[in-house]
């Protein structure tokens, strides 16, 4: 087996409103490459990143990719002025992801992989779309506002999960997302939102299978993504 470790680098982003309760970001001049995520056309401040790992090189080959563990580098610090915190959800998926299914998935207290209700946001109902087998890598963290210095309006980790198969795979790409989701207390979900530079990384193996499994879990990748 051949070591591998595939990585993706997420941008930071800088958004900001004039009141705390207003239900949009004003000035999203500095996104970054980052999106928001609407749900039936209303207005709305989470914001969701995406972007892939493209492995058809090692595909060409005939090779699939064994991952081995899963674990994200973060920059310094994430704000909230007048906030209380954010949801974060990082998923490295085999099959693409659709980013307001998977805020309305962390809506529900749940994420990509575990058994989640039928969505029900903004009048949309969906079926998560993700299951374990395709959720390679998630995970999951809580920041809340540091209350010795509300001043500085820098939220701190919490909780942390982790819920991702590690499934090996022989899928051409992996898709990449990550959706924040500030906390709203009365209405209101601070004035700025500062979310730090990522990596994404995952230790694993390319190796190549037999000729029959490979084709089966090639065969079975595209009728995930088919599913999708």
């Amino acid at each position: 087996m051949e070591e591998q470790t595939l990585r993706i680098e997420i941008p930071g982003c800088n958004v900001s409103k004039p009141a705390a309760d207003d239900p949009e970001w004003f000035d999203t001049t500095a996104l970054n490459g980052w999106s928001i995520v609407t749900f039936g056309g209303a207005p709305s401040l989470v914001l969701g990143w995406q972007g892939s790992i493209d492995l058809s090189g090692y595909a060409r080959d005939y090779k699939t990719f064994y991952p081995e563990g899963g674990l994200i580098q973060e920059g310094p610090y994430w704000t909230a002025f007048n906030g209380f915190g954010q949801s974060v959800c990082t998923l490295v998926s085999s099959v693409p992801i659709d980013l307001e299914q998977l805020a309305l998935t962390i809506t529900t207290n749940s994420t990509p992989g575990l058994i989640v209700d039928t969505l029900t946001a903004a009048g949309m109902v969906g079926i998560n779309a993700q299951n374990w087998e395709t959720t390679l890598f998630c995970e999951t963290q809580v920041n809340l506002i540091n209350s010795q210095l509300p001043a500085l309006g820098i939220c701190q980790p919490i909780t942390k999960k982790q819920t991702g198969s590690l499934s090996p795979s022989a899928a051409q790409v992996l898709y990449v997302a990550k959706i924040v989701i500030p906390a709203t207390v009365s209405n209101a979900t601070g004035t700025t939102l500062s979310i730090p530079a990522s990596r994404v990384i995952l230790p694993g193996k390319m190796d190549q299978e037999p000729e029959l499994s490979y084709m089966m879990r090639l065969s079975r990748s595209i009728e995930l993504a088919n599913q999708v």
